[in-house]
């Protein structure tokens, strides 16, 4: 329990009251972060064998998902807290983003539960009729950013299918009433402990650039797990397919009798029994995080503490997947489940603070604001003018408003002329 830091946010915590803070980029999502062991870890392998340019950030984000399906509706930790997760993976165009989703669907069907994995929803409506079918639902989107984009509507199938996704997320340990006309069937006007799991996968630019502080603070953003792949370059052909390998073949067929092999409405709920060490650990990292959004609470960065709001649901729900995945005939929470998922979850947070301070903003020019800032960052937090205007397409009057702006704003300190060339370099 020493090995682990409960200082992981304090680099991300505000040093002023000022709205425009710079928090730090983690980097690349850490190896050990992106290993959980047993079913998850083999299901990686599995993935990774099988895939044309296989990436282990993008498999690991795929299996977790694949887990927090299969062990939907089954299990529970003492707090009540459930394994739905939203798991979303960005990375570069060819990259490998297909490769979980198929092997997703593959071991789906060598389980008999293939009706249990969606790849598209229209609306909300449409949503609520597929979990009449099957309470257990995996949506698997290869385009969240057209997903996002289609809640971002004005109308009020936008509004319904966002709404649900986050009334969905919250009620996994409850029953959730259903509309009449989802209920025309004859069909109890109720699923119980309906499970939905969302595994999106997307190029980050197509997703990030247009959202909106709404979409932050609404909630739906704070639900989501982002995960962060590069490009990793390797490309090859696959090896010869290859069958599961056998030990996860075994728990996934077990996890999925558990929900499926009954057919009862309301399944029997297993709970998930945490050790000593594992609850004194949640315990202390719960105090830090409430102490973190209690910092940014009284400070003007909203959209930051809505992100940090479900840090503690992440914690509970990846400790709760920890357990299942090491052993899913006799899950317990341990000290190691905890001490991973508070890493993991900090990790994570500290990701979206990075990326939402760039590509969330009020308005168009706000978010040139912060596409500027972006750009700036990624050429080290100086570059030249010229580089500057090629790089945003913009012209003259534009860069002499965003420069005066960022400048009223302490983002960019005041213009340095070297070499001839005026540079932009940001604050710090």
């Amino acid at each position: 329990m020493e090995n682990i830091n409960l200082t992981l946010l304090n680099d991300a915590l505000p040093k002023s009251r000022n709205r425009f803070c710079n928090f730090v980029n983690p980097g690349p999502i850490p190896e050990d972060l992106a290993y959980v062991p047993g079913f998850v870890e083999d299901l990686v392998n599995w993935t990774l064998y099988q895939s044309h340019s296989p990436n282990r950030t993008l498999a690991f984000a795929g299996a977790l998902a694949m887990l927090a399906h299969l062990s939907g509706r089954t299990f529970s930790d003492a707090s009540g807290t459930r394994t739905n997760l939203y798991v979303i993976a960005l990375a570069p165009s060819g990259s490998g983003k297909e490769s979980p989703r198929s092997m997703n669907n593959l071991l789906a069907k060598s389980l008999g539960i293939s009706r249990s994995i969606i790849d598209n929803v229209a609306s909300g409506e449409a949503l609520e009729d597929e979990l009449v079918k099957m309470p257990s639902l995996l949506l698997q989107s290869d385009e969240i950013a057209m997903l996002f984009g289609q809640m971002r509507g004005q109308g009020r199938i936008s509004k319904a299918l966002s709404g649900r996704l986050r009334t969905l997320f919250t009620s996994s340990g409850h029953d959730y009433t259903l509309r009449k006309k989802a209920n025309s069937t004859g069909q109890t006007p109720i699923i119980s402990n309906p499970h939905l799991t969302l595994f999106g996968t997307g190029v980050p630019e197509e997703l990030l650039d247009d959202l909106t502080p709404q979409e932050i603070r609404n909630g739906l953003f704070g639900r989501c797990l982002f995960l962060s792949a590069q490009d990793e370059n390797l490309r090859r052909s696959p090896f010869a397919f290859e069958e599961p390998p056998q030990n996860m073949l075994e728990a996934a067929k077990y996890l999925a009798k558990l929900e499926y092999g009954g057919k009862k409405p309301e399944p029997d709920l297993w709970i998930v029994e945490e050790d000593d060490d594992a609850r004194e650990l949640k315990k202390k990292s719960m105090a830090f995080f409430g102490k973190t959004r209690s910092a940014l609470a009284e400070t003007d960065l909203k959209n930051a503490h809505a992100i940090v709001a479900r840090i503690d649901e992440k914690v509970s729900k990846l400790a709760l997947l920890y357990a299942i995945s090491f052993n899913p005939f006799s899950p317990k929470i341990t000290v190691d489940a905890v001490e991973w998922a508070v890493r993991f979850a900090a990790y994570v947070v500290k990701w979206m603070l990075y990326e939402a301070q760039f590509h969330v903003a009020e308005g168009k020019f706000g978010k040139l604001m912060e596409r500027t800032k972006a750009i700036i960052s990624k050429r080290g937090g100086s570059i030249d003018r010229r580089d500057l205007i090629r790089t945003l397409r913009c012209d003259e009057t534009t860069l002499k408003r965003l420069i005066k702006a960022l400048l009223i704003a302490e983002e960019i300190e005041q213009p340095s002329l070297i070499g001839g060339k005026v540079f932009y370099t940001l604050s710090k």
